[in-house]
């Protein structure tokens, strides 16, 4: 019997793209070990060298979720758009618009340092000269504020008010017709990676500009990758520190605030823990936001969870009518939060 030959090109171009979508997705797998050989991006980046088109088809998958965990991270990726804006510049066929499909953005710490801070570093980390940092802020602003759900780390919150501010004043002019003006981001969820209190005059950044302020305003999901810590056996946590210096009152349109603690006790402190990469059981728990806001903007030190009546992926209410809920069980360590963000929120 003659074998018969199929190409991929034999098929409609309707299946070949589903084809290609799916090939390009990425689980962002909490088990995998991720290096630059394995990371969560190589089935797609893989995909984009094939053909100008498949790259067209594939890129969306590569854009939906931005993980930038450190500062040569966020290098590349402005290089990545200065090379599109050169593109543009062009008319060539290589040119992407990234911010349509942007959902969701992780950046670490110190993303703002867009230049190198080793004079001797090597010219693959791709720092930028000083001159270029306003065109970066002017193309990544775009970018950064398309994306629904954005994580930043406390050190990096300097690069969200520049493309804050940048995105202010370069917003259009509010049609006569429209009440309220359109706010220039689509961000919603807000994730802040903070271990200490936080500087208040940082804080100010935001709450005293009119475009900080608005965009604290329209967030209606918090969530903070620093622990709960347990201070008994009771399920008794205090809430991380640096809550006790947020405006929570500056948040006006949230709705839930979303925290991590561990399953068991740890056999070391927590920040130990952290530092030596361990992998913990944690879960997530999902509170409404007025448990941690009251008419005289206090803040409680700790939270009851009830551990023995809600299990995971569960809800329950509390006596006070407060309806908690938890997540299924995560596996986390000190590089694994990123991978946490992308998979579940």
């Amino acid at each position: 019997m003659d074998s018969i030959t199929f190409r991929f090109n034999d098929l409609p171009t309707e299946l070949a793209l589903l084809i290609l979508r799916y090939a390009a997705q990425t689980t962002f797998d909490q088990a995998e070990k991720y290096d630059k050989v394995n990371c969560p991006y190589s089935s797609v980046l893989t995909l984009c060298l094939v053909s100008k088109n498949f790259r067209r088809a594939v890129l969306p998958a590569l854009l939906h979720t931005v993980l930038l965990p450190k500062p040569r991270n966020v290098r590349v990726f402005v290089q990545a758009l200065l090379t599109q804006e050169a593109y543009k510049q062009a008319s060539s066929d290589l040119h992407f618009d990234y911010a349509p499909h942007v959902h969701k953005m992780w950046i670490g710490l110190d993303g703002g340092n867009l230049t190198s801070a080793d004079l001797l570093a090597d010219p693959r980390e791709y720092a930028l000269q000083p001159s270029e940092r306003p065109l970066a802020i002017n193309l990544l602003t775009p970018v950064m504020l398309a994306a629904s759900s954005l994580a930043l780390g406390w050190t990096s919150v300097d690069l969200l008010i520049e493309c804050l501010e940048h995105a202010w004043e370069s917003r259009p002019a509010t049609p006569v017709n429209e009440e309220h003006p359109r706010l220039p981001w689509n961000t919603e969820t807000l994730t802040l990676s903070c271990g200490d209190p936080i500087n208040r005059t940082k804080w100010k950044c935001l709450t005293d500009t009119p475009q900080g302020s608005a965009f604290l305003a329209s967030i209606s999901h918090l969530l903070s990758p620093t622990y709960l810590c347990r201070d008994n056996p009771l399920q008794v946590y205090r809430l991380p520190e640096w809550m006790k210096t947020a405006p929570l009152a500056s948040f006006k349109s949230l709705q839930t605030v979303i925290l991590p603690y561990p399953c068991t006790t740890p056999p070391i402190n927590l920040r130990a823990l952290v530092t030596t990469g361990v992998d913990m059981q944690m879960h997530l728990l999902t509170l409404p936001a007025t448990l941690l806001k009251d008419p005289n903007n206090g803040i409680p030190k700790a939270i009851k969870v009830f551990d023995d009546i809600i299990g995971p992926g569960e809800e329950a209410t509390r006596s006070d009518g407060t309806r908690l809920q938890v997540s299924e069980v995560l596996w986390c360590s000190r590089s694994g939060w990123e991978k946490v963000w992308a998979w579940m929120l």
